[in-house]
């Protein structure tokens, strides 16, 4: 697949510029077109449709998604479970964690409250959390060193940051760490699908991460990935799909989870949900992860330049070796800034009273020389 043949499945570029992928991405046509189809199955729209497809259609398309979901972050799919959102995803880690008292957790300041409020909800259990410190979303690896205690058990952190775009150097702090015998949890949902992932070479235990962002997904379907040293330390919720199923002697209440991910699995998953999220990964890559990646963050650059260009400020940093796909910016009156924008067709989103642009790779300079000409009419 190509980028234009990417393109041509947003139906919204004929009439605006779409630049809001790190809110809620839109659904390319083949996205649309697979839920429509598993839609029409459950349904039961033909003479062949099994409405009850449980076996038929929702488990070959689990394994297929998950199968997808591991080449793109560089594990095994035994290793692959999914959940409702990112949310639910660290909840696993922080619900399931046999917390002792005196344990704490180091958490950037500023971060998504996502990536938060699971481990500040453990306080009952005599966990506290530590805040490494940042600025505009930016902080080094030192910075996290400087903050572990000796009670630190988890370190999480957000891949890219909501709002600044600051992309954390998950390698370096994964072999940190790695050192200390430190639980090292990932919130991706800000780079998974915008930026390559390679979870075994990052040291990762736990990533979690929402479709609809640049995965390019619905909503209410995500993805969990643990590893194998850490699954036997989690317990998992129990429902009536974390171990194998007995038909025949369902009363048969046998406590067994699955020695693989799927144990994270404790009920029926959103088949509509997975139905887009593999329609999107055969797209993402059929484009391949990489080629993603180098046109998000040129036009991310592209995008930092111009807005420079006419003297707002940016917010976070410039540093391209901590770059993404989102750019942020400062003006007097964001508000006004975004309501311009939107009357001219260009979607953003206020954060914080800031401005926050977030083009995916469909995107062209174009539609960038488009925004910019919007941007420049209101503060020129």
């Amino acid at each position: 697949m190509t980028l234009a043949e990417f393109r041509d499945g947003f139906p919204h570029i004929e009439h605006s510029v779409y630049l809001n992928h790190a809110a809620t991405s839109p659904l390319s046509t083949p996205v649309r077109d697979a839920m429509a189809e598993y839609a029409g199955t459950r349904g039961g729209v033909g003479a062949q449709a099994q409405i009850d497809g449980f076996e038929a259609t929702l488990l070959p398309l689990l394994q297929d998604t998950r199968e997808k979901v591991a080449s793109l972050v560089g594990t095994s799919y035994d290793r692959i479970a999914f959940a409702q959102n990112t949310s639910a995803g660290l909840n696993v880690l922080a619900e399931g964690l046999d917390w002792q008292p005196g344990d704490r957790v180091a958490i950037p300041d500023g971060s998504f409250p996502t990536n938060v409020f699971p481990f500040l909800n453990q306080k009952h259990r005599g966990v506290a959390v530590d805040f490494i410190p940042t600025s505009e979303g930016a902080y080094s690896v030192e910075d996290v060193e400087r903050t572990l205690r000796p009670g630190t058990r988890v370190v999480s952190v957000s891949w890219v940051h909501f709002l600044s775009g600051f992309r954390a150097d998950l390698r370096e702090i994964g072999r940190l760490c790695a050192e200390r015998d430190i639980i090292f949890c990932v919130d991706a949902i800000q780079g998974l699908g915008a930026l390559e992932m390679d979870v075994d070479a990052c040291g990762i235990d736990v990533l979690a991460a929402g479709g609809h962002k640049w995965l390019m997904a619905p909503q209410g379907i995500g993805i969990l990935y643990c590893s194998r040293d850490l699954q036997s330390k989690i317990r998992p919720q129990a429902g009536w799909l974390h171990g194998p199923v007995n038909w025949e002697e369902l009363d048969d209440y046998e406590l067994t989870f699955h020695d693989h991910a799927r144990r994270f699995e404790s009920g029926t998953l959103n088949g509509l949900g997975l139905a887009g999220l593999n329609a999107a990964l055969e797209q993402h890559l059929a484009l391949g992860p990489d080629v993603v990646e180098r046109q998000v963050r040129d036009l991310a650059a592209h995008l930092a330049g111009g807005l420079a260009g006419l003297g707002i400020p940016r917010y976070g940093s410039s540093d391209p070796s901590h770059g993404s796909g989102i750019v942020t910016v400062a003006p007097d009156e964001p508000e006004a800034l975004a309501e311009h924008l939107s009357s001219a067709g260009v979607a953003t989103a206020v954060r914080n009273r800031k401005v926050r642009f977030s083009p995916h790779a469909y995107v062209t300079t174009g539609d960038l020389d488009c925004a910019l000409e919007v941007v420049a009419d209101i503060v020129g």
